[in-house]
């Protein structure tokens, strides 16, 4: 066990073993002003509680964050290392808004934030992932504020070497709130319109929307759609894939932020690692079920994205 895992170890322990004794103390300082209640020191009690609760959470705070901190430096490398021989994971980095709103295939609203970047190479195919939380906050005219959640999983980057000429969405049934480009008042050489393929069962799960109809079914290849259909068998949740602005864009919606400790209490490192490996997995999956010819993937070197 190296010595990094270890001391996660400990300071769960410690902030388990911390808890604990902020029960006892907070039990014990509410009995101690019951007893003193009536008495000329009652109001010393009640100054004295508050200081020991203050202390004690900025106390947890602290233990928290270096838990979480650690626990990305620890585990998900732990983790990372079974799938990727060449990666690199920024924690506090996330994809720009700006960045993924040029590509134009996600609405935004007022909330946005990403982090928890890897980058990597897999089977050859370089890749950046990164977590995004999309939302739209609205306040109606009582002041009651409302939250949409656009988005909230994995964004997938690829960047291959080849450069594709073409701009083809596809969109399982069900994902929501993807920009199609289709109305009217976007620019004429900038819209998109939906695609029929021969494939019944292809366009029951997802619609396709491209620019160009030759240009799309280049990329849309029989085997590209059953294996389409395969990754989304396996994967338990929506996605979107875009061939846009000569990459390949991956929305995967998991409801959730990956690569995010649970409480120390739980105490269940087997089963955080299994989430992290599932994690994992849904890039190997996204690799191995989208890149049919891998070698027009291939990049010069170097991982994709920004």
């Amino acid at each position: 066990m190296d010595n990094a895992f270890q001391e996660l170890l400990d300071l769960g322990n410690r902030i388990k073993r911390r808890d604990r004794i902020s029960l006892l103390v907070g039990l014990a300082g509410v009995v101690v002003t019951i007893l003193l209640y009536g008495t000329v020191y009652f109001p010393l009690g009640i100054v004295i509680c508050i200081g020991a609760l203050i202390s004690m959470v900025i106390t947890s705070t602290r233990l928290g964050k270096r838990y979480r901190e650690l626990y990305k430096q620890t585990m998900i490398d732990r983790v990372a290392r079974e799938y990727f021989t060449q990666y690199e994971y920024l924690p506090d980095k996330g994809f720009a808004k700006d960045y993924l709103r040029n590509f134009g295939i996600m609405s935004f609203g007022s909330d946005y934030n990403s982090e928890d970047m890897l980058k990597g190479v897999y089977n050859g195919v370089p890749f950046t992932r990164a977590d995004v939380y999309i939302a739209d906050t609205t306040t109606d005219s009582e002041g009651n504020s409302s939250t949409t959640v656009y988005f909230r999983g994995q964004w997938l980057e690829i960047v291959p070497n080849k450069a594709f000429d073409t701009d083809l969405q596809i969109i399982q049934k069900g994902f929501g709130f993807s920009n199609r480009k289709k109305s009217i008042f976007t620019r004429k050489q900038e819209r998109r319109h939906v695609l029929e393929t021969e494939d019944m069962e292809f366009n029951k799960r997802f619609q396709c929307l491209c620019q160009n109809d030759s240009e799309a079914f280049y990329l849309l290849t029989p085997a590209l759609m059953q294996a389409i259909i395969h990754l989304s068998e396996i994967l338990p949740y929506k996605m979107m894939i875009a061939y846009v602005n000569d990459s390949l864009q991956v929305l995967v919606d998991t409801h959730r932020d990956s690569m995010e400790p649970s409480s120390p209490k739980n105490g269940n490192f087997d089963r955080q690692i299994a989430d992290l490996r599932q994690d994992m997995e849904i890039i190997v999956s996204v690799i191995t079920g989208l890149l049919v010819d891998r070698d027009i993937y291939q990049a010069a070197g170097g991982y994709a994205g920004q």
